[in-house]
């Protein structure tokens, strides 16, 4: 059977996040009968910087790459959103145009909220206009916590805090895995792949990850935390 936004499965992945848990229960099944579910193969783009702001955004399964290009083709990456978090809440406040890339870093399925639903809920649910700056302020915070993080933190430490950040996003009581490449670990804490290469093979030969085909497996918490809080 085809699942549907209404799937059980679908929403015990959205009450892992926070910001949707504490929703009014009337307002979240709301807005998940008002959604629909979509796949998106790996490499596939959600939306382009400058498209029409069409819909508010969550993941479901799989993973999204916020990011955005130079004209000379060079790339910065802002999140990486796993299962759970919602995205797209900037246009859908403002009406104008997307400020960047969303792409399927994974093969996904994303939840999408129409504007004229969301404009319905706002109508009938007006504290979901709270919620919406609430989710608004995450982003900021994101982006300040960046732009700190790259100005006072070596690189062994914005490696540390970016792992744990996805590592607590994980579902509880499986494997701790990161599925991100090299690559777009160095461009999400601005440094070079063979600087990331040389920290995460240290690491492992500590035994605080261990690094498979398409994932880092993370095996020492409290050792990645302890190098963060050190600075």
């Amino acid at each position: 059977m085809a699942e549907t936004a209404l799937s059980p499965g679908v929403a015990e992945v959205l009450l892992g996040n926070t910001w949707f848990r504490e929703l009014p229960d009337d307002l979240a099944r709301a807005l998940v009968s008002a959604a629909t579910l979509r796949s998106f193969r790996a490499g596939e783009v959600i939306h382009c910087q400058g498209d029409p702001s069409d819909a508010l955004y969550a993941v479901v399964s799989g993973s999204v790459k916020v990011s955005s290009i130079s004209a000379d083709g060079r790339e910065c990456v802002f999140r990486y959103l796993t299962p759970g978090n919602w995205f797209g809440e900037i246009g859908m406040l403002d009406g104008l145009p997307r400020t960047h890339d969303a792409v399927a870093a994974q093969a996904a399925r994303v939840l999408l909220l129409p504007p004229e639903a969301l404009a319905d809920l706002l109508a009938r649910h007006p504290v979901l206009y709270k919620f919406l700056a609430l989710l608004l302020c995450r982003v900021v915070r994101t982006a300040f916590t960046m732009l700190n993080d790259t100005t006072l933190l070596s690189v062994s430490a914005r490696l540390a805090k970016r792992l744990l950040s996805f590592a607590e996003s994980a579902p509880a009581g499986g494997e701790i895995a990161v599925r991100l490449t090299q690559d777009e670990l160095a461009t999400l804490v601005n440094t070079t792949r063979q600087t990331v290469n040389k920290r995460l093979a240290d690491w492992q030969k500590l035994g605080w990850i261990e690094l498979r085909y398409g994932r880092i497996v993370i095996r020492n918490l409290d050792a990645l935390r302890q190098l963060h809080l050190d600075e």
